[in-house]
């Protein structure tokens, strides 16, 4: 299957640090949300390739894994499998309610998350429990004047308007931070604040999608090709850094200092 930016693979090479964070941070994400999960019937929605389910399947009495994409799901079928876990299409979404439904870096994929989280509600028991993560804009974009530089990515959130999304739909909220402590997660600040400004030409709020995507595919075109010519004229030495880390270096709580990602818990 194509890697994609939007598809994480859990065994795959990866080349620098930045990367490496988002990489620990999906992986601490689903690890934080087993303390809700232990003998709870789970949906994940939108379960990618699928690696995060199966860690949910160890300790949930069961797991329903819906992805959007054919492809994806045949993936997950392939490489991940237990007793407890079921892959679907999402459009084969059995009608039955959930404890727990997660949906980790999904909302900013959709055009209307009002939508998408009153649908998500219907499929969840009283007193049943939505966490969701996603992007927080606040590194990532330009206030008021900028719109996602992710070409799959129709919207992304702060943590009130989060909040204010979410709050429409259940009792109480609670918002915290994905980030860390340790150096790593500087260089995909760095990152973010960068893509923001070379990206602001094509991503101005004004900009119709179709305008936006192909502004965004012809940068990224351009960039390509001036870092193709600098790999001709430089050697770059390996660098040893995933040793470095793991996923206890990521944090999820109320106070992160250097946080690049919101978590939000729900409850009916």
């Amino acid at each position: 299957m194509k890697k994609t930016e939007e598809r994480h693979f859990s065994n795959v090479e990866i080349t620098d640090e930045a990367e490496f964070y988002n990489h620990l941070m999906h992986i601490a994400t689903y690890q934080y949300a087993l303390k809700y999960v232990r003998g709870k019937s789970v949906l994940d929605w939108g379960c990618g390739t699928g690696y995060g389910s199966l860690m949910l399947a160890g300790i949930a009495d069961k797991v329903t894994a819906v992805d959007i994409s054919d492809e994806t799901i045949e993936y997950a079928k392939n490489t991940f499998s237990a007793d407890n876990l079921v892959f679907a299409n999402i459009s084969e979404l059995p009608d039955q309610k959930f404890d727990v439904i997660t949906a980790f870096q999904v909302i900013e994929h959709v055009r209307d998350g009002k939508k998408l989280i009153k649908e998500m509600r219907t499929f969840l028991n009283p007193y049943g429990c939505l966490l969701i993560s996603t992007p927080d804009r606040t590194n990532r974009l330009f206030s008021c004047i900028q719109r996602p530089w992710n070409i799959f990515h129709y919207k992304e959130y702060s943590g009130i308007s989060l909040n204010n999304l979410l709050g429409e739909f259940f009792i109480r909220v609670e918002i915290q931070k994905i980030g860390s402590a340790s150096e790593i997660v500087k260089k995909e600040i760095l990152r973010t604040k960068k893509q923001r400004l070379i990206s602001l030409p094509c991503t101005l709020i004004f900009y119709p999608d179709f305008l936006r995507i192909f502004l965004l595919k012809l940068q990224k075109r351009v960039y390509e090709f001036i870092r193709r010519l600098r790999r001709k004229s430089k050697s770059y030495a390996p660098r040893d850094f995933r040793a470095k880390y793991s996923a206890t270096d990521i944090e999820i709580n109320y106070n992160v200092t250097l946080s690049t990602d919101l978590l939000a818990i729900c409850f009916i």
